[in-house]
């Protein structure tokens, strides 16, 4: 899926961009003083986006319970999300019919994400953890997104308020080699120890807006609430022969900042700011250990997959 996005997208860049070094207009700013134009690209439907997004961040679950011997009990696992991704869009727009309506598809994978796990067991009773541990993790990550939009406000490419819905899928998978247990006592494994895989759905609705600053310059805001997220989970802990699913109800946002620079009537450039937050809470687990099923336990106290960073690319309009 990757592959066959991203070729569609550079494919179609590429005619783009040939139609973009044809001749460009030219206006009049002073009597004899002949200025290149950037004309509205308001018969343009079609738009190609290509961005590189460094992220920092993190996915983490934790689950609580109750131990008649000991009490209250907390276990926490948080994983890297730090790395980088390659983002792809295409997106039509019917404003060229006078129609008020656009939609639009995203997708992006990670690439060389990759840090060290951290796992924590407490019992309430005592402040200090009970077992702590780390791992070596290497991680791929998706996302994926379509929306519908409707123009509010501003015929014109340049100045404009839309309202969207969409869907949202965002998926974490994590493999932890070379455990070291560093509370109680110092204890290692090398090789593969455990495999985690997150999948985010849901519904999204929001807010994208559009301000001209300059004939070459304007700021863009894209504003995704996902009031309704579903997160299923499966993990395997190697060591304990242990394997497991998760599954929660939550909510997320999705917000991009960006600033964009007009080459052309067909190319921009676009630099700027990405966050992602998806949390779900009051879950359900259920697995086995040993060959001996559990569950399902209301044990999953929160899920969560956090992520921001910095963007820049490039937007094609043919």
């Amino acid at each position: 899926m990757r592959v066959l996005f991203a070729s569609a997208v550079v494919v179609a860049a590429v005619f783009s961009l040939n139609a973009a070094m044809g001749e460009e207009p030219v206006i009049e700013a002073q009597p004899g003083v002949a200025v290149v134009a950037v004309e509205p690209a308001e018969q343009l439907p079609f738009k190609v986006k290509a961005q590189y997004w460094r992220s920092d961040g993190n996915a983490s679950f934790k689950d609580i319970g109750f131990d008649p011997a000991f009490g209250p009990w907390e276990s926490e696992v948080e994983y890297p999300l730090d790395g980088n991704y390659y983002l792809f869009g295409a997106e039509y727009s019917f404003l060229a019919g006078r129609s008020r309506f656009a939609v639009d598809v995203n997708y992006g994978f990670s690439e060389d994400i990759d840090g060290t796990t951290k796992d924590w067991d407490w019992l309430w009773s005592d402040p200090e953890p009970l077992v702590f541990a780390e791992t070596d993790t290497d991680a791929d990550s998706d996302l994926f997104n379509a929306n519908v939009y409707y123009r509010l406000w501003g015929w014109g490419p340049r100045n404009s308020v839309d309202v969207f819905v969409g869907y949202h899928n965002q998926q974490h998978s994590f493999t932890n080699s070379n455990a070291r247990i560093l509370i109680p006592d110092l204890f290692s494994a090398s090789g593969n120890v455990a495999e985690y895989e997150m999948e985010f759905n849901g519904v999204r609705a929001g807010l994208r807006t559009e301000m001209a600053i300059s004939p070459r310059f304007s700021v863009m805001a894209n504003l995704a609430f996902l009031p309704f997220v579903d997160v299923d989970t499966n993990g395997k802990w190697l060591l304990r022969d242990l394997t497991f699913s998760q599954n929660a109800d939550g909510c997320g946002v999705d917000f991009d900042l960006l600033l964009e620079f007009m080459i052309t009537r067909n190319v921009s450039l676009v630099g700027g700011l990405k966050f992602v937050f998806l949390r779900a809470t009051d879950g359900e687990e259920s697995g086995s250990e040993a060959g001996i099923p559990y569950g399902p336990f209301d044990v999953v106290d929160e899920i969560e997959s956090d992520q921001f960073g910095g963007t820049a690319g490039v937007n094609v309009r043919f």
